[in-house]
């Protein structure tokens, strides 16, 4: 929906020579001439909102699969790493994380973008083999996936660890 309203409002144009969002700008003040002056900002507020609503669902859905997975699979009979503990544990990880990759200099919109999709891709390829190991190990045979069904969790591996491992290979080579 936002790509569609990005080029019937600003499509085209040239906003812009630098890879930033001042295309968004732009796109809010064609919906403030067009729509009405109050809804430029309710477009700001609203991708806002949205954006920020899809990176905590991002962290939580993470969250609760890693924490599922470790307490079905490996710590079954462990006491003290209850699945509350070990989601808290998974949830905190992640927002230290994104507190260091801020701290580390990375101040670009773009950038962070970028390297969001490509961080949320690795995440997808480990997801897909948790979903795939918990299949196989953890789910009674009654209920586990099979035929076509598992064939696309072993294609969701290949997809996003071929592009995972891509994004590696050209980041090592930048780095060294």
């Amino acid at each position: 929906m936002f790509s569609v309203l990005a080029y019937s409002t600003v499509g085209g144009q040239n906003i812009s020579d630098d890879a930033d969002f001042d295309f968004i700008k732009g796109e809010g003040e064609v919906l403030k001439d067009v729509v009405g002056p109050w809804f430029g900002t309710f477009f700001w507020v609203f991708g806002s909102i949205s954006l920020v609503l899809v990176a905590l669902g991002v962290v939580d859905y993470v969250s609760r699969l890693v924490a599922d997975v470790l307490k079905t699979l490996h710590l079954r009979d462990n006491e003290s790493w209850s699945e509350s503990k070990i989601y808290m544990t998974v949830v905190w990880t992640m927002c230290l994380l994104g507190c260091a990759v801020l701290m580390s200099g990375f101040d670009q919109p773009l950038v962070l973008l970028v390297l969001s999709a490509c961080l949320n891709g690795i995440v997808m390829f480990i997801y897909s083999i948790l979903l795939i190991r918990l299949n196989r190990k953890g789910l009674p045979p009654a209920i586990r996936v099979s035929g076509f069904r598992h064939g696309v969790l072993f294609f969701a591996v290949a997809f996003y660890g071929f592009f995972a491992g891509w994004y590696v290979i050209v980041q090592m080579g930048e780095i060294f």
